[in-house]
């Protein structure tokens, strides 16, 4: 499970690694972007806490250790 935190209202949600591996797959944008989802309560952002993608890139939410 990938953690996501919005960016809006800072509600979370674990979204599977399996979900957030294939939208990395399918998405030929900017692989320096993790794979986003909106918001349910508010429509916001959704952005991982921590999530190393396909591309060897490591994102992070600022403040947030993976040690």
């Amino acid at each position: 499970m990938v953690n996501y935190v919005c960016l809006q209202c800072h509600d979370e949600e674990a979204i599977p690694l399996k979900v957030v591996r294939d939208m990395d797959m399918m998405d030929d944008g900017d692989p320096t972007v993790p794979p986003r989802f909106a918001c349910e309560t508010c429509g916001g952002e959704m952005y991982p806490e921590y999530y190393k993608s396909l591309h060897g890139i490591e994102h992070r939410l600022p403040g947030i250790s993976t040690t």
